[in-house]
């Protein structure tokens, strides 16, 4: 009686290997079926038309009655989601077992691109001057520092990260912080233009804050931008391009021309075309991700469409350790790939007003230390977005896309805060607003 058994044969996602010669990762899981066996050596690998076992794969067995998994990596042949009849293979000194299984041919090349940011919500959740104020932090209850903080800490946090680690990139936003935060701290501006300067800073946004433009003029909009692009370019010194408009409630047809007119090529957000918390189910999105937002003049922005929500990366710090924070930045990519119009995906890594995610860049170092493919990175979305372009510009036969033209108005809409809002109000009637008689 055999002393083993092969219980489960899984294709996975995984690249090892190199560009030239890239090997999939097979999951291979054995059980015992004798007393005794637990650590016997066996060897494993795959066999069959097409699929080449490269190397030695060991495992040890297990004790009766428990699995053992461990990845094969084997050369395929075929294009990405071909079927292949193959035979697993494991070995003892004094025993051999085969199993007759399916694997399904992989896509190599893919790249997650983490994006570290903060969300910041003056106005929805307390007023600005308090989420620009210096606090005492105190640890909650359970004795941990809350990961919640004001702007002026937050920015301050960010930055610490980046010096203590080489790996971190961030981006700022918004001028109803970066303002305050600069006019308060002036000698912290030398070193954001150096870390900008370096390509680990991006400034995106491009306006104020995150205008509501399905509620407000088009005056609005374009004064929202002068302020907005006039502080980060002009004061800070930096080249926004991406109007990173993360929990906009909705956005006006004409917003993606008013931006490029301002100078800038990108943008990405979360709500809308679909119900406010994303799609729930990214199959059933009617277009890529990544998608050219064309205004009714004809110019427009590459626009990524956040389906999984801005939060989506957070789990990389709410996560126990850095192992589950890979499992968790894995099963992101496998959610946002499907839909994604190039081999990459964007990933936002951060939430309302929060510190920067604890595992962000040890997902970056160890996940590419086991994988080639699918690749982790640290990024800020200019990466992304040269990346984006790079490969829709490429042959169809090393994976160029077509990036669909979108027109529509981006919406849902959310009346209740914008038309309450007091202070909301008088700004828009300040940049010159005046309703039509009649």
């Amino acid at each position: 009686m055999a002393s083993m058994r092969i219980s489960g044969v899984e294709s996975t996602d995984l690249f090892q290997g190199s560009t030239g010669r890239p090997l999939q990762i097979i999951r291979v899981t054995v059980e015992s079926t004798q007393p005794g066996e637990a650590g016997v050596a066996a060897t494993l690998r795959i066999a069959g038309a097409g699929v080449e076992t490269t190397g030695t794969f060991g495992i040890t067995l297990p004790e009766p009655g428990e699995s053992r998994s461990c990845e094969v990596a084997v050369a395929v042949t075929g294009s990405a989601g071909v079927e292949r009849p193959v035979t697993v293979i494991a070995e003892t000194a004094a025993d051999r077992v085969e199993d007759a299984a399916r694997i399904t041919v992989a896509e190599p090349g893919w790249t997650m691109w983490m994006v570290s940011h903060f969300h910041y919500d003056p106005v929805w959740w307390t007023t600005q001057g308090q989420f620009t104020e210096a606090r005492l932090v105190l640890p909650d209850e359970d004795g941990e520092l809350p990961d919640m903080r004001t702007a002026f800490d937050l920015v301050r946090l960010h930055m610490e990260k980046a010096r203590r680690d080489p790996d971190y990139k961030f981006v700022l936003a918004e001028i109803d912080y970066l303002k305050p935060h600069f006019d308060a701290f002036p000698h912290d501006r030398a070193e954001l233009r150096q870390l900008i300067a370096d390509g680990r800073v991006e400034l995106v946004g491009g306006t104020y804050n995150e205008p509501n433009t399905n509620l407000t003029c088009a005056e609005t909009t374009i004064r929202n931008a002068v302020y907005g692009m006039g502080f980060q370019r002009d004061v800070l010194g930096a080249d926004p391009r991406s109007a990173w408009m993360v929990d906009a409630f909705g956005h006006d047809p004409g917003f993606p021309g008013l931006m490029a007119a301002a100078g800038l090529t990108s943008s990405s957000w979360a709500r809308g075309p679909f119900h406010q918390w994303g799609p729930e189910d990214n199959n059933r999105m009617q277009f890529p991700s990544e998608f050219e937002w064309l205004s009714p003049d004809g110019s427009g922005l590459l626009t990524s469409y956040m389906a999984n929500h801005y939060g989506a990366g957070w789990t990389l710090h709410t996560t126990p350790d850095a192992a589950a924070a890979q499992q968790a930045a894995h099963e992101q990519f496998r959610m946002l790939a499907p839909v994604a119009a190039t081999k990459n995906v964007l990933l936002p890594v951060g939430s309302d007003h929060v510190i920067p995610a604890r595992w962000v860049t040890d997902v970056h170092r160890e996940w590419n230390k086991r994988y080639l493919w699918p690749r982790f990175v640290t990024a800020i979305p200019r990466e992304f977005f040269d990346a984006v372009r790079a490969a829709a510009d490429g042959p169809s036969s090393s994976g160029g896309a077509w990036i669909t033209p979108q027109t529509r108005d981006m919406n849902p809409v959310y009346t209740g805060k914008d038309v309450s809002y007091a202070d909301t109000k008088l700004a828009n009637r300040a940049s010159g607003w005046r309703r039509s008689p009649g």
